[in-house]
């Protein structure tokens, strides 16, 4: 299995980069449909299908553009931002994407007096994705 550098990851929105970031986690999370009663001799028993199924992804990277910044903080500007795109790896080959609709849940930032500044956010997915 090859092996990517975690400082080569980007977020573009329509096919434009708006930060390199650090991807710290990526999570997928089900949600179970538990069909357990009275005939389950208390067992409990779930379907194999899922309720909701949600890809959460938790950033961090060096500050260098205002545009998550100018988002968060926008109180008008909508946190559901479409067509985002995280390309992990060679982010110029695009050799593992995930892209769809997110929510842009929180952001962060860090300055220290003798360091260089630094944010940290998150996105949840909002509807379908793609992972190539």
């Amino acid at each position: 299995m090859a092996k990517n550098a975690g400082r080569l990851a980007v977020v573009s929105k329509a096919g434009t980069p708006i930060a390199g970031v650090k991807v710290s986690t990526i999570k997928w999370a089900a949600e179970s449909i538990d069909v357990t009663d009275k005939d389950s001799a208390g067992i409990t028993e779930l379907l194999a299908a899922v309720a909701s199924q949600q890809i959460t992804l938790s950033c961090e990277g060096v500050y260098s553009s205002p545009v998550l910044r100018d988002i968060a903080f926008d109180t008008a500007a909508s946190k559901l931002l479409t067509d985002l795109t995280f390309k992990f790896g060679d982010a110029l080959a695009a050799k593992d994407t995930v892209a769809g609709n997110f929510f842009f849940a929180n952001y962060e930032e860090g300055n220290p007096h003798d360091d260089a500044s630094t944010f940290t956010c998150e996105f949840q997915s909002s509807g379908t994705w793609t992972h190539s």
